[in-house]
């Protein structure tokens, strides 16, 4: 029979070790200011998608470049609602703004499109994504840019 402080002693370990393998929370943090990750994350991946319109993929190559764009617009939701993003001004992104909010989730759906119809390998489909696409960009700076420039 194994002592009472000895049972005790081991079970404190592997509650110890237990503790010990559980990973921190995650919790997002922004680095860049808003402006930054749209011209280095938003800009120049729907530029690869609307440019489709006057070009169309001719290879995998060039399919594999509408796939990769198509994920960061999807992702890019996700990067412009980190709590604490801040604006180019050093205010804060309006991310508890619902209309903010709401024109931002329409970013993951128009890269899903968008990669849906690239993964089929569609020039239809990757046209039609377009629509998706500019339409959230527009209905965001309507309301968030372009009025804060008058």
């Amino acid at each position: 029979m194994i002592p009472k402080s000895t049972q005790l002693f081991f079970l404190l370990l592997l509650g110890c070790a237990a503790i010990a393998q559980t990973p921190p929370a995650f919790t997002p943090k922004p680095y860049g200011n808003l402006k930054q990750v749209m011209r280095s994350v938003l800009l120049p991946n729907s530029s690869v998608i609307l440019a489709l319109q006057d070009n169309p993929p001719k290879n995998e190559a060039d399919w594999q470049n509408v796939v990769n764009a198509s994920v960061a617009i999807e992702e890019s939701y996700n990067l412009i609602m980190i709590p604490g993003r801040i604006q180019s001004n050093g205010q804060p992104a309006p991310v508890q703004n619902a209309d903010y909010a709401k024109f931002a989730a329409a970013l993951a759906p128009a890269g899903r499109d968008c990669l849906m119809a690239a993964l089929k390998k569609s020039k239809d489909a990757v046209m039609n994504c377009t629509d998706s696409l500019t339409q959230a960009c527009d209905n965001c700076h309507k309301v968030f840019r372009d009025q804060a420039q008058k």
